[in-house]
């Protein structure tokens, strides 16, 4: 007996020498000899299959539902890892809004529910509501509430950045492609590990810079990325040390 659970046991190869089969194989030799025989062999082997015949199906058999099963398992998988969202009506009009608004690509100043029906001004104020919400459901943006039912206000994550503002701006490519290229700049020069100076050397906005310059500094160590707060920039400057360049270079490919 065996702990294992039994759908995960390891499959059996197909019985090849089995006692009826041994008996069964010269005299179909025999047989095969004598003139229309041949063919009437032919009905038996698929009417009256050999042991090793049953055993190499119902082997076939269980690699196949192994498969599905397999195949069932990584589909789940690849759906937790990598989930899809899908926004309709005054979710995608919001979302399409905000990305449209004035922005540094970064958390920025919070939003109030009046805010936001101010940029969709022909859309009710509860469903503008219920969109923000929505949109805080699938982590694009953040809700902070305080005293009173309508007293919150909303802010974009990077999550927004990385999945939608980059599509809605329609720059040609996206945030990670963008945080590959800033490497690409850093590696090129030591001067562009202060932030001004990489921004400048990429040429884009603050609401484009940002957010590639977010998703790179998850490659980086803390400890090697300036912690003090300005209002500009996620790090106004960092330290690389070799091993760092190393993970840039590996980023870039």
């Amino acid at each position: 007996m065996t702990d294992e659970p039994r759908e995960h046991r390891p499959i059996a190869p197909p019985e090849t020498k089995h006692p009826d089969d041994r008996a069964r194989v010269p005299l179909e030799a025999a047989l095969g000899v004598i003139p229309g025989v041949s063919s009437l062999l032919k009905l038996v082997g698929e009417f009256m299959p050999t042991q090793a015949q049953k055993s190499h199906s119902k082997w076939e058999g269980a690699i196949s539902a192994r498969t599905n099963e397999h195949t069932g398992r990584l589909d789940e998988h690849d759906q937790a890892l990598n989930p899809t969202t899908t926004l309709a009506g005054a979710s995608v009009q919001l979302a399409v809004a905000l990305a449209r608004a004035p922005g540094d690509g970064m958390a920025g100043r919070g939003r109030m529910l009046t805010d936001l029906c101010a940029l969709l001004p022909d859309v009710e104020r509860k469903a503008v509501e219920q969109a923000a919400f929505e949109l805080n459901s699938h982590g694009l943006v953040t809700i902070d509430r305080a005293i009173g039912r309508d007293n919150w206000c909303l802010r974009l994550t990077q999550t927004f950045y990385e999945q939608l503002d980059y599509q809605v701006m329609g720059w040609g490519s996206s945030t990670a492609d963008d945080a590959r290229m800033l490497a690409k700049l850093l590696l090129e020069d030591e001067a562009r590990e202060w932030t001004p100076t990489l921004h400048a050397a990429s040429g884009w906005e603050p609401r484009r810079f940002n957010p590639a310059f977010s998703a790179l500094l998850r490659l980086i160590p803390d400890e090697r990325v300036s912690g003090e707060v300005q209002p500009n920039y996620p790090a106004q400057s960092l330290c690389l040390l070799p091993e760092d360049r190393a993970e840039l270079q590996k980023l870039i490919g």
